[in-house]
């Protein structure tokens, strides 16, 4: 059986093609509070929370929203239509665990960013083709997610 490390490579490749975006480094650390961070200086690298390291499906979920973020920063450096504006924007202020109260409303103002709804839903949709399916325990934003899909990112 192939191993969970070279499963995920290989996820990140597939990811990393679906998208037309470079591979970057992956990598585990004991991360206090976020399952994952992209990390863009000094060296680009996604760091998934040590607690994931053997649990294929959740390291997937944390890369494919990751990698789905540096597509972003692809996008808005290329195009200049409606969605990249926005997507500048909040990357430029975007809230993180860094910079919000957990405790507060403001992780729903996390959630519902234009990036992150984009990230949450890509995840969602993208490991479908693994046969991953999982729904986020928020209902609401779970409808939100799958009107995303529906709307943004149905293939046919």
């Amino acid at each position: 059986m192939i191993d969970i490390k070279h499963k995920l490579i290989k996820l990140s490749e597939e990811v990393a093609d679906y998208l037309g975006i470079d591979l970057i480094p992956i990598e585990y650390a004991n991360l206090e509070i976020d399952d994952s961070r992209l990390i863009l200086k000094p060296i680009p690298k996604i760091v998934l929370n040590v607690k994931y390291e053997n649990n294929f499906i959740e390291s997937a979920k944390c890369i494919t929203h990751e990698m789905r973020h540096i597509f972003q920063i692809y996008y808005v450096n290329l195009m200049n239509d409606k969605l990249a504006r926005i997507w500048k924007e909040e990357l430029a202020q975007a809230k993180s665990s860094a910079n919000i109260d957990e405790n507060s409303n403001e992780y729903n103002d996390y959630s519902l960013q234009a990036i992150e709804l984009d990230a949450f839903a890509f995840s969602q949709f993208y490991l479908r083709r693994y046969n991953i399916f999982f729904k986020y325990e928020d209902k609401k934003f779970q409808r939100l997610v799958e009107e995303y899909i529906k709307k943004y990112l149905y293939e046919n």
